[in-house]
């Protein structure tokens, strides 16, 4: 009960006093505390739940791929073309599952980034080395406009080449066979700013704000079988803020193309290594032929040692 008194207007001695019941209120806000609690637990029990599915897959994933590899090693030739599908099919489950587990890092704050000054050019290398399966499957022309040297930026390389590849498998499987996507790189400023543009089927204005949410996709794109579950750019803009940048999608609207740009701190330039300097300074790679391998899962550990077996390994 809440209890208020207060002097009448133009009165010096008259007063109002009043009581107002508000246990309505409280046992309104005594629920809303228990609803927030229930959400807050079914969101980690969520997290966890998406960390336990993404490594169960992933377990039956690898010896899959490695018993594979060990039919292409044999020359199975008579199983050629099921080895072929088969192992399209699992590379498409494998980047699923690790999509999921970038997903449960992120939500849990588990990403460690591994820093290091590198230039662009190298790690857009990376990049297109990991989506060119994709890009080659769907007969795309790929313009790249990035400067060798004098675009150094600090970021952890495996991650920062997940980024882009993420961002040129989204171009590659929104645009029609044949299209056209263009890299391209230059100083911004105090920043280093990397755009993606591709002739595919573009976004729509009320769209655009949501590209970068959890499980969000163009509605006419679910039945396309590259669809994947929405989470490519939403783990573009964790990671690249992650390093400190920013991330924009850009379209004039349905099939008029969509520009990805980014942009992270660039660095102070550095004298050139010329390639012998660099080359000596790379720790001598190690020469042994007996490889342990050690794996909880029996079938990994199995097809594993066949498969360094077959390529001359103890």
């Amino acid at each position: 009960v809440v209890i208020a008194s207060a002097l009448l207007p133009g009165a010096t001695d008259r007063t109002i006093t009043f009581m107002l019941d508000i246990s309505e209120r409280k046992r309104f806000e005594d629920q809303l505390a228990g609803l927030r609690s229930e959400a807050e637990t079914a969101s980690r029990a969520k997290d966890e739940f998406l960390a336990m599915l993404s490594h169960e897959l992933r377990n039956p994933l690898a010896p899959i791929l490695t018993a594979l590899q060990l039919m292409k090693l044999r020359g199975a030739d008579a199983v050629e073309r099921e080895r072929i599908v088969i192992e399209r099919q699992a590379h498409h489950l494998v980047r699923l599952v690790d999509d999921l587990l970038d997903v449960s890092r992120i939500t849990r704050g588990k990403i460690e980034l591994h820093r290091e000054p590198v230039e662009l050019a190298d790690v857009v290398a990376k990049a297109i080395e990991m989506a060119s399966p994709l890009i080659e499957q769907r007969s795309h022309e790929l313009d790249v406009t990035v400067a060798q040297h004098g675009l150094r930026i600090s970021v952890d390389p495996a991650r920062f080449a997940q980024v882009i590849s993420n961002v040129l498998i989204n171009a590659a499987k929104y645009t029609e066979k044949g299209g056209h996507i263009a890299i391209r790189a230059v100083r911004a400023g105090p920043c280093v700013e990397l755009a993606v543009r591709d002739t595919g089927i573009g976004i729509d204005a009320d769209m655009l704000p949501r590209v970068f949410d959890l499980f969000v996709q163009e509605r006419q794109a679910l039945d396309r079988s590259q669809g994947g579950l929405g989470l490519g750019l939403s783990i573009v803009k964790s990671l690249v803020e992650l390093h400190g940048g920013s991330v924009r999608a850009d379209s004039l609207g349905r099939s008029r193309g969509t520009t990805i740009t980014i942009r992270v701190p660039a660095l102070a330039e550095t004298p050139a290594v010329d390639g012998a300097a660099r080359a000596a300074a790379r720790p001598p790679v190690a020469n042994g032929h007996t490889v342990l391998v050690v794996d909880d899962n029996q079938d990994a550990a199995a097809t594993l040692a066949e498969l360094l077996e077959a390529m001359g390994y103890e």
